[in-house]
C-alpha cells in the first residue's frame, strides 16, 4: 500500500520543527560561546567560568543530535514520498490483473480447436510484445525539463537498463545541483516520459 498524504504531511511538520529546533540551537551554541569568551576575557579565574563552558559544551552536543535528527527525517521524508510516487493505485493494479482475463475468454470462445486457439494465443502474444517495445510514452515527443535531463544524463552513469537499484536523492541532488525538493518530481516525469522504470521497492532502472 501507498503512504498517504496525511502521513507525509506529517513527516514534513515535523521536519520543519526539527530544522526550527536546530537553528534555535546553533544561537545559542554562538551566544553561549560568546559570554563563555567575554567572562573569560574579564575575568579569567572566576569560579563560574567552569560552569559556563561545562553549559556551552552541553548545548553544542544538543544542537548536533538535533542537527542528526533533521537530517534523518529528511532522508524518512525523501524515501516515503518516493514510496508514494512510483506505486500504483488500486484501480491500477485492479485494472493490470483483470486485463488478461477478457483477452483469455475471447480467444476460447472464436476458436474453433485447440490447435488453432494457441496458434492465435502466439500470435497475438508477438504482437502485443512488438507493440510494446515501439510504442514510446507520450511525454517521449517533447524535450523533458531541465532537472529531469540532468537527472536523466547523470543516471546513465549509475544505472543500467537490466536490474533496479535504488537512488540517494540527497547524494544525487548534491552531483547534478538540482534543489532537493525538485528531485522526486524529476523522477516522477522520468518515468512518465518512460525514461526510467520503477518497482514497487522506489528502486529504478534505465528502459
Amino acid at each position: 500500500m501507498s503512504l498517504n498524504k496525511e502521513l507525509l504531511a506529517a513527516l514534513q511538520k515535523a521536519g520543519a520543527a526539527v530544522f526550527d529546533a536546530d537553528a534555535q540551537l546553533k544561537l545559542a551554541v554562538k551566544s553561549y560561546g560568546e559570554r563563555v569568551q567575554a567572562a573569560v576575557g574579564s575575568n579569567p579565574f572566576h569560579l563560574g567560568n567552569d560552569t559556563l563552558f561545562e553549559n556551552w559544551k552541553m548545548v553544542a552536543r544538543l544542537s548536533k543530535t538535533v542537527a542528526a535528527m533533521e537530517e534523518d527525517l529528511t532522508n524518512v521524508y525523501q524515501l516515503a514520498s518516493a514510496l508514494s510516487d512510483v506505486e500504483p493505485s488500486l484501480p491500477e493494479l485492479v485494472t493490470a490483473l483483470s486485463a488478461p482475463a477478457p483477452d483469455a475468454a475471447a480467444e476460447t470462445a472464436s476458436s474453433p480447436t485447440q490447435d488453432s486457439s494457441l496458434a492465435a494465443t502466439d500470435v497475438k502474444i508477438k504482437r502485443k510484445k512488438k507493440a510494446a517495445a515501439a510504442k514510446p510514452g507520450p511525454a517521449l515527443a517533447g524535450p523533458l525539463p531541465s532537472n529531469a535531463d540532468k537527472l536523466l544524463k547523470h543516471l546513465k552513469y549509475v544505472l543500467k537498463t537490466k536490474g533496479f537499484a535504488p537512488v540517494n536523492q540527497t547524494a544525487v541532488a548534491k552531483a547534478t545541483g538540482i534543489p532537493l525538493g525538485s528531485m522526486t518530481a524529476a523522477l516522477k516525469r522520468l518515468v512518465a516520459a518512460g525514461r526510467l522504470q520503477a518497482n514497487n521497492a522506489g528502486q529504478f532502472k534505465l528502459v
